[in-house]
């Protein structure tokens, strides 16, 4: 009986402690089970089983990444342009002389303006056709332009106006004594040295200020280039040429062999000779009505510019 008793004590004693999870089970109780169980898909996503797939386990590790990367912005255009942002330098050389070209934006990409200047002067000291000569000839001018690019490119179309134009040539022609020179309809005999004849001539090509048109490729401030070639030909309309030719010194009307005075008086002021002044008249005129056709000039230049300016 006692033995029996002991033995059934030993079997429910074995029972607790071999079942260690059934006592654990029964203290917590059924509500605490249940809510610690939610919490097992938690722990299996951040740290997956090794038997999950690889693309399983690159979808749960990269989704959080893509979700908390900050969002791109596009970057903005390289080397965008706005109204006289930037300034376009550069050297020319052409029909118009030496000069320069300074240019800036209107309209990005398709409208500048542009300004610039040449300068050039020559000058001859010789003799034509025996007689002593000097002449000067200047190619100053300053110009304002506003150059269109229909496409958008380098090619470009071009109106402005010459707003100083010093175009001309000067000349001055000393008839050595004892030689003629026809004025006119008349030939005149040159006095000895120092009151020698002498003719001053001056051909201004065009006004002060006249209109141009050409076209060319280059554009001075383009977006993506620093430096540029630039080319460009046209037309400057000058209008009339003027002309304007005087005598000075003395001299006598020459005699049919062209050796002496035809007259008793000698040699007197040329311009108190009588008809000396329409025979000034009537070589002017005829000067005139000479370079009467000249109303055009063409223009030629080649340059290189730099852009200043980031933008």
């Amino acid at each position: 009986m006692k033995s029996s008793c002991s033995l059934s004590v030993l079997a429910v004693l074995a029972a607790f402690a071999f079942f260690p999870t059934l006592s654990s089970a029964q203290t917590t109780g059924p509500a605490l089970a249940q809510a610690s169980v939610p919490a097992l898909p938690f722990y299996a996503q951040l740290a997956p089983s090794a038997s999950s797939s690889s693309s399983a386990n690159a979808f749960l590790y990269s989704a959080p990444a893509q979700a908390s990367a900050p969002a791109k912005t596009a970057p903005a255009s390289e080397g965008s342009t706005r109204p006289f942002s930037s300034l376009g330098v550069g050297v020319t050389i052409g029909f118009g002389g030496v000069g320069f070209d300074v240019a800036t934006p209107l309209v990005p990409g398709r409208l500048n303006v542009r300004g610039g200047a040449g300068f050039f002067s020559y000058t001859y000291n010789g003799t034509v056709s025996n007689e002593p000569i000097s002449a000067s000839l200047k190619l100053n001018n300053a110009k304002v332009m506003v150059d269109w690019f229909p496409f958008k490119g380098s090619f470009r179309l071009s109106a402005g106006t010459t707003v100083y134009n010093d175009t001309g040539l000067n000349g001055t022609v000393t008839v050595a004594p004892g030689t003629t020179l026809k004025i006119g309809n008349d030939t005149y005999l040159s006095a000895p040295s120092p009151n020698q004849l002498t003719g001053n001539l001056a051909l201004g090509l065009g006004g002060k200020a006249v209109p141009r048109f050409t076209l060319g490729w280059g554009n001075m401030v383009a977006k993506n280039h620093r430096i540029r070639f630039e080319t460009e030909f046209g037309v400057e309309i000058i209008g009339t040429p003027t002309v304007s030719w005087s005598y000075g010194g003395n001299a006598c009307l020459a005699n049919s062999a062209g050796t002496a005075c035809a007259s008793e008086g000698g040699y007197v002021p040329v311009n108190t000779i009588s008809g000396a002044t329409t025979d000034i008249s009537t070589q002017i005129a005829s000067l005139q009505s000479d370079v009467n056709s000249v109303k055009i000039l063409p223009v030629l230049q080649f340059g290189l510019s730099v852009k200043l300016g980031k933008k």
